[in-house]
């Protein structure tokens, strides 16, 4: 009686053991997983940034044509780093919901979502 006690407390002790050894490998691969598609997205993010600011240079250039249109050279140059200068600050100002509220969405999203 005692021996089968002992025996069938091993049993669960290893049944135990493997289980906790296949939850850690789980969440490890979870883990790598969620940060794969952080990572991409962050370097997606980069990509996007690097390959539009030649279309913003070009756009700002077609601004300048614009208001030279209206006005002097060295006025439209000003007035295309005015149109900047306001855009920097509208971003500033609503900086939480333009930047912070949508990345700490996806990343809940990504950390926390249940999957059914």
């Amino acid at each position: 009686m005692k021996e089968k006690l002992t025996e069938e407390i091993k049993e669960i002790y290893i049944h135990i053991r493997n289980w906790l050894k296949y939850e850690v490998t789980y969440t490890k691969l979870t883990l790598a997983e969620k940060m794969t598609i952080l990572g991409a997205t962050v370097a997606f993010a980069f990509v996007i940034m690097v390959l539009s600011l030649p279309i913003l240079i070009m756009l700002s250039f077609a601004l300048k044509g614009v208001f030279q249109l209206f006005m002097s050279a060295p006025l439209s140059y000003l007035c295309v780093a005015g149109v900047w200068i306001l855009s920097i600050v509208i971003i500033y100002l609503f900086r939480k919901k333009l930047i912070s509220d949508p990345i700490a969405k996806f990343i809940t999203r990504l950390f926390f979502d249940k999957k059914p």
